[in-house]
């Protein structure tokens, strides 16, 4: 039976929208749509599974749990496109206050969630940052996790963005995409759309939209469990080696999007903090391969192009084939130092 706490009149506008994308995920998708279709969640909830052209069991799942909570689960069935067209087709439909993703190999405390709903009830930031535990695994075995705690800032204060520094609060990705939700009407208004295609654009999802968020709140909540240590997750290094070039993708993304806009200086250093994580991931990527192919190279000039223009530095720059890349602005030099330190180091 649903909390009568949390239960609103049938037809009530939706407090959130989450949206969960699913590709091949039939092993994971139970626990991740238990914790959200519990008998403790009301109907302020809105959960749109967008199934991404998974061949597996997945659809039948999503069907069954659509059967399960009527009033919780929308379903869109989409040919494969990649995780930001699942946040681009979820948002296209989203009838919340707030938008927030869930990936369906995570889960959320039960607990947590509806505490969240009922503090988005009086909550009217452009931003809710909410805590993340994670979930490390070794195959199926938990082995140990982390809990985030954002420890130096304040908890259900509302902070004003513009003077707000974010390096000097987050040590641990607390601005990440498990934390945060956004009003649905920002992401509306600026017309948000992630990249399709490609992966790694749940960074996105945390930069384009921040420069236009005015305040945001921090909510003591353990609500996000993130999985890591699954085979073939994004963020592993056969993954990341493989797709190197959605990588660059996704950071010249950012660094076009800071082209584009006119925004003040302490608004620019808050962007500074994402772009420098997603560059060194890209860089973590690079120093994986043993070439690059000439048909990228033209990517690859505008990415040493833009990381100097705003002035981005790293420790691995240190490294002689990517100092002389710096250097000379040159893919084509980067092809070949990275050859021969393949060749050196017997790759």
């Amino acid at each position: 039976m649903v909390n009568d706490k949390m239960a609103r009149d049938p037809g009530s506008d939706k407090i959130l929208s989450l949206v969960v994308p699913t590709y091949n995920m039939e092993k994971y998708l139970p626990a991740c749509l238990d914790s959200v279709t519990d008998e403790l969640i009301g109907d302020s909830l809105e959960v749109i599974v967008v199934n991404d052209g998974s061949t597996d069991r997945s659809p039948d799942i999503i069907r069954q749990y659509e059967q399960k909570r009527p009033d919780l689960i929308k379903v869109i069935d989409k040919p494969n496109g990649h995780y930001g067209s699942c946040v681009n087709a979820g948002l296209a439909v989203a009838t919340g206050k707030y938008f927030k993703i869930l990936d369906a190999d995570d889960w959320f405390d039960t607990q947590a969630l509806a505490a969240f709903l009922h503090k988005l009830e009086t909550c009217d930031t452009d931003l809710v940052i909410t805590l993340r535990v994670d979930e490390l695994f070794d195959g199926d075995q938990k082995v140990d996790e982390q809990k985030h705690s954002f420890n130096t800032v304040f908890k259900d204060h509302v902070y004003q963005a513009a003077e707000f520094s974010i390096r000097t609060h987050a040590y641990e990705s607390e601005f990440g995409m498990n934390g945060m939700a956004y009003k649905t009407r920002l992401l509306r208004d600026m017309e948000f759309r992630l990249p399709e295609g490609i992966n790694y654009t749940d960074t996105l999802y945390c930069f384009l939209p921040y420069s236009q968020v005015k305040d945001f709140v921090v909510y003591d909540l353990y609500l996000y469990h993130y999985r890591i240590g699954r085979e073939g997750q994004s963020v592993g290094s056969d993954s990341q080696k493989k797709n190197l070039m959605q990588i660059v993708e996704m950071v010249e993304a950012m660094f076009n999007r800071m082209d584009a806009e006119t925004v003040g200086k302490h608004v620019r250093k808050n962007q500074a903090y994402f772009v420098d994580g997603a560059v060194n991931f890209c860089l973590h990527s690079l120093k994986m391969q043993s070439r690059i192919k000439p048909s990228d190279y033209p990517q690859f000039d505008s990415l040493i192009r833009h990381i100097r223009k705003y002035g981005v530095r790293h420790p691995l720059f240190k490294k002689w084939y990517l100092k002389l890349w710096r250097k000379t602005e040159s893919a084509r030099a980067l092809d070949w130092a990275l050859r021969l330190h393949s060749l050196a180091n017997g790759k």
